[in-house]
């Protein structure tokens, strides 16, 4: 009995050290950066990941806050050492997720919110949840597509055509859902209750076994 209370003693303190892995993802529209930015502010112990970009630095942007800025060839290198979680090349440009980035965040008793949108998670899926167990999925979503549809507008962005697009991208990204462990609503004036259910699943998964 001893023994037994000493080895759930020592889970317990496990848990105060152990940093979670939050991959927030969903369809254009649904918040994901308002919610990111209200959880971290929030939640002091919350930060997000600083993915590694191949494009050069903005004069307003920070190395290690913005994004980890390295040159065409450095990118390449990394991928050759199967550095990252997953990267894709857009306009030119090479970005992704390092796995050591992940890893020194979680090490330091924080957790980390990865951005990443509902095409990325299909690639990174198996990969993380191998080597962070205490890594969880959420979506987030809306339950009527018109939602998304009037938030796209009124950032005014988008042309006609373009917004039609990507409504229907939209509805495909939330048909999706079975990819992750959670599916959560960020419908309009109802972000806190959003950040607040984000955070029970944050402390739950901290307190998963395994």
């Amino acid at each position: 009995m001893v023994q037994i209370m000493d080895e759930v003693s020592e889970e317990l303190v496990r848990q105060t050290k152990r940093g979670v892995l939050l991959v927030l993802s969903g369809p254009s529209g649904v918040g994901k950066d308002t919610v990111m930015l209200q959880l971290m502010d929030k939640y002091p112990n919350m930060q997000k990941l600083v993915t590694t970009n191949s494009r050069p630095k903005r004069k307003e942007e920070k190395d290690g806050y913005d994004y980890y800025f390295v040159d065409r060839d450095e990118f390449e290198k990394l991928i050759a050492e199967e550095a990252f979680f997953e990267w894709v090349e857009y306009r030119g440009h090479y970005r992704g997720g390092q796995k050591k980035h992940v890893a020194e965040a979680l090490e330091s008793g924080k957790d980390v919110i990865w951005r990443i949108d509902v095409r990325g998670v299909k690639n990174i899926r198996e990969k993380v949840k191998e080597m962070f167990p205490h890594s969880v999925f959420v979506l987030l979503a809306v339950g009527d597509l018109e939602t998304l549809r009037q938030r796209m507008l009124d950032r005014e962005s988008e042309s006609t055509q373009d917004l039609e697009w990507s409504v229907d991208m939209a509805a495909w990204e939330q048909r999706q859902w079975h990819d992750f462990d959670y599916v959560v609503a960020n419908e309009d004036g109802d972000i806190e209750k959003t950040v607040d259910n984000l955070a029970k699943i944050v402390e739950v998964t901290r307190m998963k076994v395994g």
